[in-house]
């Protein structure tokens, strides 16, 4: 776990600086890319996919957005951004980009390589879709009512 959020915590400030996010968002970015990745893992430990974990962890980032947005009025993308890049299926996209270009190169082809290729394909496509789905739900609902219960 230590090793996991001090990897989130390079990550998420690696990014921000890279998008040129202000000095004063630096903390909160490593807050969400923290949280981000504890929540993803702890749901994992208790057997959930990995697309609902990441569905739930960006969740969390889309909430905590909102509250750090309103709180030093910075636009929810400066956050967002660069806190989601730690769930990004990093190793699910490796794998299904070597098979797919194995399979095109026409090196191998094997019946079980195509079906694992397409298996890590579609699954790196519904982490990204959890990541997208996640932090804009929170946006468009509490978005709308933000002056109200904030």
């Amino acid at each position: 776990m230590i090793q996991a959020t001090f990897l989130a915590l390079l990550i998420s400030v690696s990014f921000a600086i890279l998008f040129n996010a202000p000095k004063r968002s630096l903390l909160p970015i490593i807050f969400l890319g923290i949280v981000a990745v504890l929540v993803r893992k702890q749901m994992l430990e208790y057997n959930f996919s990995l697309e609902f974990s990441t569905f739930v962890a960006s969740f969390a980032i889309g909430l905590f957005c909102i509250f750090f947005s309103s709180k030093q009025n910075i636009p929810i993308l400066v956050y967002a951004i660069s806190s989601s890049i730690v769930l990004v299926p990093t190793i699910n996209a490796y794998k299904a980009m070597i098979g797919l270009i194995q399979i095109s190169t026409h090196q191998i082809m094997d019946q079980e390589l195509i079906v694992h290729s397409l298996h890590y394909s579609l699954k790196t496509w519904l982490v990204f879709g959890a990541i997208a789905i996640g932090i804009v739900l929170p946006t468009q609902f509490i978005g709308k009512y933000r002056f109200k219960i904030l």
